[in-house]
Order: structure tokens, then sequence, then C-alpha cells
């Protein structure tokens, strides 16, 4: 029976224990009933019995608490209630005389009575092999999940050379051990890999197993975590004896992070036993040595929550970054997914990585997923560049809101609004490049300005950083200038918000202060220090000084470019920044040169 279920997917074999555990008690009920309903006799009156008596038809009798049981001359068994008072020893010796058998202390239906007392305890045991049980079958068969054989390979993970180039030596150990023994090289018996979510991390410890030849076990942090004491600890215990069993094997631990906490976070039992699970792990790492062949490989993505003594050397002995692709990686990535889709002959998938700065693998693959199920939607025969476009935007900004009918005031407010971002981030050349710019409705905003770097950036300078505060502020100063200072509305509010926290970061984080200098200044229990605030909006507060000029300087582009949205609702790139270029009245350049 454990071998069949351990062939079953485990959704099944959690099923199958569910319903092995209802049908068992329901026979166990009904058992119990039958014979509870068999062995209970009748109840008759006094009077019934007493003619019964008379007739000789009683052949014996039991005394118990609250009256008589008995047994007829046919076999059919009787339960007379009488008063405790007249039980006496002249009523039992005036039945005996009788000729009845008369029997004190010891009832017919004690069998009813026993079955009664344990049956409780029976149903409880019943229970608990139900349950240990399915135990056995989800935990001795079914965890931890073992691939003896992974066809997952480093040819198969794209977009992260550099990561692929450190684990190669994981891969020279797992295969020719005894070329580290000859040396007197220890290898290593964990590794460590950090990233942002959707980077590959797992397709990678894969590819490590796949590529070594070994066993891979994986398992997730969180099914470390049990109601019962002590249950935790021995997961962890088992989890290395297996992985010793078959060894050679990586042991890939995902999102370790739920595992390997900080200590000493509180003081009560679950803080005790958490502890103590985490406790057994640091043993367990130190207790078996690199000749064992078992790689132990972790993976999270918040290591300033990892315990200290987990992350020393000899236990996770290698770090490894895994980071979001450059544009190279991710061109690679995207061609890897898109050998599965039909692609059309203007699909420039160097020009769609340019486009997707800051995406994960897994964005990527839901980029060409999503480009592909445009195209089968209207029933193109391969997905286009325009279908890559429509998936980005949708990704990005939400999907497009047709059905949302705004009147003619809301709409010029909105093309008003979104024709001022347009216009700085045009105007300023620390800006990113505008890529669109649309009043049509994405996800929860009306409209929207999209702006795409023409490169990969790792540090940003200081006037980017005042670029982007001057284009965030563009929309309010759009209002505003055309509306008049009493008519703006709460459609800033997003701008606002990262408009505040990129001027937060500057000031405590990056020592962007003029007045307060290159200090990292700490938050209190709710805000900054009021100097910090102080600091914080005069940033702003000059950002959108430097927007409201633009309005002022450049109001024929700006109302070009919210008449075009209003006639067009959506423009490229390159059409703002033509009608920008073609709105530089002699009016505007009077202004400027003044």
């Amino acid at each position: 029976m454990a071998r069949f279920f351990s062939r079953l997917p485990a959704r099944l074999q959690r099923r199958g224990a569910i319903a092995f555990i209802v049908l068992a008690l329901a026979v166990a009920g009904g058992l119990f009933g039958l014979v509870m309903l068999h062995d209970a006799p009748e109840d008759v009156s006094y009077s019934v019995f007493s003619q019964q008596l008379a007739a000789g038809q009683v052949a014996k009798v039991t005394v118990g608490e609250g009256g008589l049981t008995v047994v007829r001359a046919t076999g059919d068994r009787q339960f007379v209630r009488l008063p405790s008072g007249l039980l006496d020893a002249a009523y039992l010796d005036k039945l005996a005389a009788s000729g009845v058998d008369v029997q004190v202390g010891r009832q017919e239906g004690e069998f009813a009575g026993v079955v009664g007392a344990v049956a409780p305890l029976l149903l409880l045991a019943l229970i608990g092999l139900t349950l240990a049980f399915q135990f056995d079958v989800r935990g001795r068969l079914a965890w931890p999940p073992v691939a003896k054989a992974v066809p997952t390979r480093f040819r198969d993970v794209a977009g992260q050379e550099e990561t692929k180039a450190e684990l190669a030596e994981i891969v020279t150990f797992l295969k020719e051990p005894e070329s580290f023994a000859r040396v007197g090289a220890r290898p290593p018996r964990g590794v460590l890999m950090v990233g942002p979510p959707g980077t590959g991390k797992t397709l990678i410890a894969r590819a490590l197993a796949g590529e070594a030849g070994v066993a891979f076990m994986a398992v997730a942090g969180s099914e470390f975590s049990a109601a019962f004491v002590g249950v935790s600890k021995n997961r962890v215990a088992r989890l290395f004896k297996e992985a010793r069993k078959r060894a050679p094997c990586i042991l890939f631990i995902d999102e370790i992070d739920s595992l390997g906490k900080k200590r000493g976070a509180g003081g009560s039992a679950a803080d005790r036993e958490y502890d103590t699970t985490l406790n057994q792990l640091l043993v367990e790492m130190d207790g078996f040595q690199g000749s064992d062949g078992v790689i132990v490989v972790g993976a999270t993505n918040r290591t300033d929550v990892l315990d200290p003594a987990l992350l020393r050397p000899g236990r996770f002995d290698r770090h490894v970054h895994v980071g979001l692709p450059d544009v190279g990686g991710r061109e690679a990535i995207l061609r890897v997914h898109a050998a599965r889709v039909k692609l059309g002959p203007d699909v420039d998938l160097r020009t769609v990585a340019k486009g997707t700065p800051g995406f994960s693998g897994a964005e990527l693959a839901n980029l060409v997923n999503e480009a592909a199920v445009h195209a089968a939607r209207v029933g193109a025969d391969a997905a286009t560049m325009e279908h890559f476009e429509q998936a980005r935007t949708k990704l990005l900004i939400g999907l497009e809101r047709r059905s949302l009918v705004l009147d003619d005031d809301e709409r010029r407010l909105v093309a008003v609004h979104e024709a001022g971002h347009a216009l700085c981030a045009t105007l300023l050349a620390a800006a990113d490049r505008v890529h669109s710019a649309t009043i049509v409705p994405h996800g929860g905003a009306l409209g929207m300005v999209m702006r795409l770097p023409e490169k990969d950036r790792l540090c940003v300078p200081l006037d980017k950083l005042r670029a982007d505060l001057v284009v965030a502020m563009g929309g309010r100063a759009a209002e505003e200038a055309v509306f008049g200072k009493d008519k703006v509305t709460t459609g800033a509010a997003a701008d606002i918000s990262f408009a505040s926290d990129l001027a937060v970061r500057m000031v405590s984080e990056w020592g962007m202060s003029p007045r307060l200098g290159m200090i990292k200044i700490e938050k209190g229990d709710r805000d900054l220090p009021l100097e910090a605030q102080d600091e914080v909006r005069n940033i702003v507060d000059d950002a959108y000084r430097a927007a409201r000029a633009m309005m002022d300087e450049r109001r024929v582009a700006l109302d070009r470019l919210a008449e075009e949205l209003l006639r067009r609702e959506t423009l490229n790139g390159d059409e703002v920044r033509q009608l920008v270029a073609e709105s530089a009245a002699p009016a505007d350049a009077s202004l400027r040169a003044a």
C-alpha cells in the first residue's frame, strides 16, 4: 500500500490520506453503533415483568444499578427499572424461589459498557495510526523529493555567465573529487546564492546538479515549520541523513531565510523551537565533510535577516550573487524563451532587450508569453514587435482599460498632466528618453508617460536624480499653468509620493543634501528628523519650481502636446520630440534669453 501511494503525486497522496481517515472513522462509528444497538436490552414496565414472572417465562435475572436485566426463556433481553429500595434481600429471595437464576454484581450488558468505555480510545488510536500512515507516505516516501537525473544544463541558463563560471569548480569537485584531495584542498560545503526574485537561482541549482550528473534534492525553508515541538528539528536531521545516503548530490534549500533567521528574536515557545531548528541545521552542516559528496546550496534575497553563524566559512563557504541581467543577458534570455514562440520577421530581440531594463529572467519569460498571448488573441500567425510593445506596456503600467469613459473635462485634464511630464522629460538632457505618452487608462492610472533608459545604470548621478524629480513634478506644474492654482487636482498623488521617496533617499542615504552633508540619517520611530524633513521639502520644491518655469517658457509646446494627445490618445517618443522641437516659437526663445 505504501509503495502504491509513493507513486502518486503529493496532492493525490494528501487527498487519499484524508479520504482514508474519513472512511476509517465512518466504518468504526458504524460498527460501534451496530454493537451498541445489538447489545442494548429492551425496556419493559414492571407490570409486564410481573406477568412474565408469574407465567414462568423468565429464565435469568441480573441485578444492576437502576433495575433488573431480564433474560426470557426465548433468549430475549429486557430491562426493568426498579427503585433501589425494592431491590432488597427479601425480593431477591422471592425471585429465586420462583425458579429464576438470580445474579448480582455482573451485568449481562457489560459488553456494551466495555465497548462504550473503550470505543473512544479505539477511535483516537485509529486516528493516530491513520495520521501516522499519512505522514509516513508523505514523509518517508515523498519527502524530501529526489531527482536522480536532472536534464537541465548550464546551457539552459542564459544571462548569468559569471555565476556559472563561479560554480564550475563545484561541478569539477563532484565529478573528480580526487583532484581536490591530491593537493589537500577542501571543497566547499555550502553555496549561498543571493539575488532578487526571478533571477533564476533555482534553475541554476538544478543546472549545477545536471552538469555534475548527481542527484538533486530540493526543499523550501517553509517546509520546516511544524505545530509540534521537535518536529522541525527532526526534519532537518532527516534531510541531511537522506542527503548522505544519496551522495554525491546537491541539497537545495530555497528561501533559506525562512529557516535561518537570526536567533534570539523572542522568548516565546515558538521562538525557542525556531532557534532549536536553526541550531540543528548548523550542527548538521558541521557534521559532514566535503568528502561526503554533499553540497548544500541555499537561495535567498534577504541576507540581512540570516544568522551570522550560518554565513560563516565552513558552512556557506561561497556567496554567489545572482543579479539582474544586463542588456546582453536579457537578449540571451529572450532568445531562450522565444525559441518556443513563432516570431514575426520584424521582431528584433536586441531592441526588446534594450527596452526592458531592470527585468528579471522570470519577467522576460512572462514578456515573451504575453506577446504570444496577444498574437493569439487577435488571430495572428506570429508574435510581432507590436505584440511585444503591448505586452511590455501591460507588464509595466497594467492592462488597457478602454471601458473606462472620461468626460471631456477629465480627458483634457489628463492630457495636460501627461503633456507636462512629456515636456519636462524631453527638455532635460539627463532624463530618460520618452518612449510613449498616452491618455488611455491602464491599470490604476488614467494616463502614462513611459520613459526608457538608453543603457543600464549601476550608479545614478545627481543630475539624473534631479531630472527625475522635475519630470515627476511636471504633471502638477502643467495643471497649475493651464487651469490655475485653485484648479489643481489629486491626479499628482503618485508623482508626489515618488518624488518624496526619492528626495528622502537623497538626503538620508546618498549624502546629497548641501546643508546636511554626506551623512547617513536614521529614521526615528516614524519620521526623519526635522532638519532632514526640511531638506526633503526644499529638494522637492526646487524641482517643482523648475518644472513650473518650463511650463511658462514652453507653453506653446505644452498646448500642442495636450491637443495631440486629445486627438490621437497615444504618441510615441519620436512624435513627442518632434512636436516639442516644432513648438520653439520666437516668444519661447525670448523668454529663454530673458
